[in-house]
């Protein structure tokens, strides 16, 4: 995949503004099979750019979580003594 230099929402605002162009109805058939493509396309990035951003977030919290379990562990050991 070659690396887009577009925003995540200018792509979506993108999509968005495909959406409506083929909803209308009113484009002829080459040019509304032309959109369709392109937002097939921008939906699979999207869709991609979002499974990745939820995979970084979940990697982070459980991150988190351990070392937030790991200094409850410390506080523990501590109060015990």
């Amino acid at each position: 995949m070659a690396k887009d230099k577009t925003s995540f929402e200018q792509r979506l605002e993108r999509l968005k503004s495909v959406v409506d162009s083929l909803e209308r109805g009113d484009l002829p058939l080459e040019k509304a099979l032309a959109l369709y493509k392109e937002g097939l396309g921008l939906s699979g990035d999207l869709g991609r750019q979002l499974e990745a951003a939820r995979n970084e977030v979940k990697l982070v919290q459980d991150g988190l979580l351990k070392e937030f379990a790991a200094l409850e562990g410390v506080g523990d050991r501590e109060t015990e003594a």
